[in-house]
Formats: C-alpha cells, structure tokens, sequence
C-alpha cells in the first residue's frame, strides 16, 4: 500500500583535477576543493502549475499539476490530456507525476504541444490520502473515496479551465489506468478516447467499454494485465466488437520508426478498440518505452466524442 519512492537529488559536486587554462589565457589552478551546484533546473516540471484541490463534498485535499498551452486563451478550447501514475508514485511529492515516468510530461514537448496544443492535468495521489481514505484503486475492482475524489478535481478543471468537452482524453498506467477504467465506466459520455497501459478490472464490468475508443498496451510478461486484458477482448468480441490486435508480440526494444509504422498498420483495420502486445517485459517495464510511441498519442488526438474529424495542428 506504501511506496518507498524517493524524490531523485539532482545536485551534482564538481572536483576540478588539473589547472584549467581559459580562452583568455587566465589559468585557473587546482584548488582541491569540491564545489556543489547551487541551483537545479528542472523546465519540464517547471512549466507545470501545482494547486490543491479541496473536494467540497468530504475536506479531503488532492494535490494536483497543470500544464496550460502557451499563450492559453481562456476565450478559446483545448482538449485535456487527463494523466494518472501507477501507485509507486503515492508519496507526498506534487510533482511525482512529472518524474516518475515520461506519461504527464510527454504532452508538453515542444513537438507534441506544436502538434497537439491541449491542458494536461495530472493529480498526485498521495501517501497521506492512502492513510485517510485508502487506495485510489484496488484488485477488488470497486469504486473508491479516492476515486470520487480524483473524479471531483477532473470535473472542476473542467469547469474551470478552457476545456473542450468533445476532445477529453484519458491516459495512466496499471493504478492509472484502472482508474480511468473505473471513471469511463462510472462516467460514459466523459472521455473522447483513453489508452490504457499496463492495466486491467474487471472484464463483466468492462464490457460497458466495448463501444469506447480504446488503445490498449500491455506486455506479454505482465501477469495481471495480459491476461486480464485477454479476457476482456475475448469477452468485448463476443459481444460483436471489432478489435485490431497484433498477430505476433512488437519489440519494444524495436526502433521507433518500426513500432510507430507497425501502430499505423493496425489503425488500418478502422477499429474502436485496438490492442497491442509486446514480447517479454513485464508490469512496470512496459511505460518505460509506452508513450514514447508517438503514433499512439497521435491515434488518441485524432478522435473526438461525437466522431467528427479533429483538425490537429
């Protein structure tokens, strides 16, 4: 229930070894002493606001993250990128979304942003939430405190923010993505598309999702996801769903023009639900390679709520 994760220290100590003789022909001598960075940058954390969401209903407070497109207008909208981590994050850090893994902050690269200009919103649930109300999501599979709690501050950013209702998108790994699972179940009409890594629920629950947009990542290692998910497109085609799947495991470790062609052969089969398996790996491994895939995030751009074309940048 607990995560031992650390805030990583990025302070660096520099130990000057030989004199060191400039441009200008100045020579600094060796002093033998050891200097310590005085500051850290950290600009694709930095350009996240952090705020704390206070839930009307109950007091409990969830501390969130924001990334706000350059020269936002809130006279305009944008679509939302709604990310959540797996639950090794659940420290009491804010920003732990923005270093645990590259899920928060892909979005908000200056190629992604020029491409897809969109709100990422990446709440934090933390240790000390764990302490009051517990998990934000469990292997019973049931709706949460934490859960009504995380679906209130998505609710109220996109109450408050400029949001485009038609384009929500919903990401997150293993605890991520079982949440965004339990919100699309809760809330149909809520999300335009969602991709879910590393995670799975229960398959009789998810058989609401057979209609949904979906891109699914798993790897063949991860003993809870792969089966799981097995099971729910065994049990969505059942019920006449159409699903792209891939014949043989991807590489992960493949180069990313490949993986990014063979997601682009699957988009082809036209259909809601796709899901992808990579060879080995196992539960953690796969969102360490899972949103660098740029023709997934593009699939997730390119849909909308009412199925009208979207006109990215």
């Amino acid at each position: 229930m607990h995560s031992d994760r650390q805030l990583p220290d990025l302070t660096v100590k520099v130990k000057q070894l030989k004199d060191i003789k400039a441009i200008d022909g100045t020579v600094y001598h060796v002093k033998g002493k050891i200097v310590t960075s005085s500051s850290v940058s950290e600009p694709e954390i930095e350009q996240f606001q952090q705020f704390t969401y206070t839930d009307p209903e109950t007091g409990y407070q969830l501390p969130c993250n924001i990334y706000l497109p350059k020269g936002y207008d809130s006279s305009k909208k944008y679509p939302l990128l709604f990310f959540v981590a797996d639950a090794s994050a659940d420290i009491n850090v804010t920003a732990t979304p923005l270093f645990q893994g590259n899920g928060a902050t892909v979005w908000t690269e200056p190629e992604a942003q020029a491409k897809h200009p969109c709100i990422v919103f990446a709440p934090q649930y933390t240790d000390d939430l764990i302490n009051q109300i517990g998990m934000l999501t469990a292997d019973s599979n049931t709706w949460t405190p934490g859960l009504t709690l995380v679906s209130h501050a998505l609710q109220s950013v996109i109450d408050n923010y400029a949001v485009d209702t038609n384009r929500i998108y919903g990401t997150g790994q293993s605890q991520g993505g079982m949440t965004n699972i339990a919100l699309s179940d809760k809330y149909p009409n809520l999300f335009a598309a969602q991709w879910l890594v590393a995670c799975q629920w229960n398959t009789d629950e998810m058989k609401v999702l057979k209609d949904k947009n979906l891109w699914i990542t798993v790897c063949e290692g991860d003993t809870k996801a792969h089966p799981g998910m097995d099971e729910a497109v065994a049990k969505w085609e059942a019920l006449g769903t159409k699903v792209a799947k891939n014949d043989t495991f991807w590489d992960s470790k493949a180069p990313l023009s490949t993986i990014n062609q063979q997601v682009k052969d699957l988009e082809k089969q036209n259909a809601h639900i796709n899901y992808t398996v990579f060879a080995g790996g196992n539960h953690m491994y796969t969102w360490s390679f899972a949103y660098n895939i740029e023709a997934i995030r593009d699939w997730l751009f390119s849909q909308s709520k009412d199925g009208t074309p979207v006109k990215n940048s």
